[in-house]
């Protein structure tokens, strides 16, 4: 009994001391103003637009502030993996004789110090060796209590970095090398220590880092197949004394180019050993179109003057080594099945979009799902407009482009008011598609086309009316009448007016806005009927004309008369 009171006394005065001694680390590493409190990285700003999207996952970085429960968490640590050091901070439970667990530390010597029991020398093993070896100590002591290790603060601790960022940095136990990477990757100054600048960004190796243990042990990194896989063994947790070494990379040296039907297509980083399956995970596998069984390897000799050419199978040759500068390309399956649809509007009973299959849905089908035409549809004004096909290139001059190209090599633009007209023709152009609308619905197959995704049916309006306008006494809408002519809609419009150019009246069709001279077609509705106005010349006008008349045919006179005189 006076061994349990000496033990709780014991206890008591180690915690308040443990405790005082937490409080005033955290209160100096507060204060302490070094190289290593510009670390403080817990939600560093990166840009990370241009960078494959690697390190958009990488893990939080360890940060200056309270000991307990500050640091982010992946999730729960793994008791197999985490490798216990000095400075990590244990909860000790002896349940049944003190019922408050005991915070302890590790040592800088790497062993607990645990009153009533000793020293024990945690440094090294892994989290659940570390419980089995203190439990089984402690027990020994206190046979009846129930035992209990609990990490409750993991360490922290610096790692130095050669090569790109050479230097030291802060980290945790709990976070892994690509932690450090990125912090490098985001920091100006960092970069600069080893002569990188940051527009150099991105110009050092994600699969060929290096990481040396205290041990000598020797670890590659290869971050980009560690986001591939979600394999530890590509991004191992650090612990005291790793060198990280992290070498700058020409990326047009040695490289893997996957195109195709995959789901990031690039060129990555090529190391050695990796084979096809390598390959497709740094990818991220192909896309649901894609066929695996037609792969396209592009491999050139070593001069680069020859390529050879052959088709491999994923699933037959994942074990195939690739060699530097190999090409992949993906073939994908052909799918018709896709979302293709038209939209009908106008006089139609049920407007709207409407499913079409690929290159086999006619103008009807579509007239026939949409329940046909209302009352008031008019078919003659009716029309079917598509995409036109344009210069694809992504710029802001992106029409200027199309022209430039549509009238290179042509033999009709030779001057700067040939040029213009066609500019201004092609702003005009449209995709109007050429189809008679009331012969397809009697079930002409010329007219009767397929239709193409993207597609727009018009149902145009019978409005039963002719608009009148130009050198008219009564310019407006007048009622159709059918077989009028153009005098009975000028004569219901009040009339031609006192400027009419009454033999340059035109009918103008609604549907192609074609200029029709009166007795070469009839008037329908939703037509236009335009009369031009007499344009009356003064007198000055007409001198200048009669002056350029007479120039004329006085040159004329007089290469008569030199001809004449040469030939006497």
């Amino acid at each position: 009994m006076k061994a349990i009171k000496i033990f709780l006394i014991t206890l008591i005065c180690s915690q308040s001391i443990l405790f005082s001694q937490i409080k005033s680390t955290d209160k100096s590493s507060t204060d302490k103003s070094n190289a290593l409190k510009s670390l403080d990285i817990s939600m560093p700003k990166m840009d990370l637009t241009n960078f494959d999207d690697i390190l958009k996952q990488i893990e939080p970085n360890a940060t200056t502030g309270l000991i307990y429960n500050d640091q982010m968490l992946e999730g729960a640590v793994d008791v197999n993996k985490y490798i216990v050091g000095p400075n990590d901070i244990f909860a000790l439970g002896i349940w049944g004789i003190l019922n408050q667990a005991l915070p302890i530390s590790v040592s800088p010597e790497g062993s607990l110090i645990i009153p009533s029991v000793g020293e024990v020398n945690v440094n090294g093993l892994t989290l659940n060796e570390a419980k089995q070896k203190v439990i089984e100590k402690v027990k020994r002591r206190f046979i009846s209590a129930n035992i209990s290790l609990t990490l409750i603060s993991p360490r922290r601790f610096t790692i130095t970095v050669s090569g790109v960022g050479q230097g030291s940095y802060p980290t945790s136990a709990i976070l892994r090398a690509s932690s450090v990477i990125a912090f490098i990757y985001s920091d100006s100054v960092s970069l600069m220590k080893s002569g990188t600048s940051p527009s150099e960004r991105g110009r050092f190796s994600l699969r060929n880092i290096t990481l040396t243990r205290k041990s000598g042990q020797v670890t590659k990194i290869d971050l980009i197949k560690y986001y591939a896989t979600r394999d530890d063994k590509y991004n191992p947790y650090l612990v005291e004394g790793d060198v990280l070494n992290l070498p700058k990379y020409d990326w047009e040296a040695k490289f893997i180019a996957v195109h195709g039907a995959v789901q990031f297509p690039g060129i990555y980083e090529y190391i050695e050993g990796d084979d096809l399956e390598t390959a497709i995970q740094l990818v991220r596998g192909g896309t649901t179109m894609a066929n695996l069984d037609s792969i396209i390897l592009s491999r050139s000799d070593p001069d680069g003057n020859n390529m050879r050419n052959e088709i491999v199978s994923y699933s037959e040759n994942k074990n195939m080594k690739m060699k530097p500068n190999d090409r992949l390309n993906i073939m994908g399956y052909q799918e018709n099945r896709r979302d293709f649809r038209v939209y009908v509007l106008g006089e139609i009973t049920e407007p709207g979009y409407y499913p079409i299959s690929f290159n086999t849905t006619k103008i009807s089908d579509v007239i026939g799902m949409a329940r046909g035409f209302t009352r008031y549809s008019y078919l003659p004004t009716s029309e079917l407009f598509r995409r036109v096909d344009t210069f694809s290139v992504q710029v802001n001059n992106r029409d200027s482009m199309e022209t430039f190209f549509t009238q290179r090599l042509n033999d009709v633009i030779a001057n700067k008011d040939e040029r213009e007209s066609f500019e201004q023709d092609f702003k005009f152009k449209f995709g109007r598609v050429n189809v008679d609308f009331e012969k397809a619905y009697r079930g002409d197959l010329i007219n009767d086309i397929t239709l193409q995704n993207g597609d727009v049916i018009f149902i145009g309006t019978n409005k039963k009316q002719v608009y009148v306008y130009g050198q008219v006494n009564k310019p407006g809408f007048v009622p159709l009448k059918e077989g009028a002519d153009v005098d009975y809609y000028v004569e219901f419009a009040g009339g031609y007016s006192d400027r009419a150019a009454e033999d340059e009246t035109r009918v103008i069709k609604f549907k192609t806005r074609e200029w029709k001279e009166p007795d070469e077609t009839s008037i329908q509705s939703n037509d236009f009927v335009y009369v031009p106005k007499k344009i009356k010349r003064d007198f000055a006008y007409d001198i200048d004309l009669i002056a350029k008349i007479s120039s004329v045919i006085a040159s004329v006179v007089t290469l008569a008369l030199l001809i004449i005189q040469a030939q006497k």
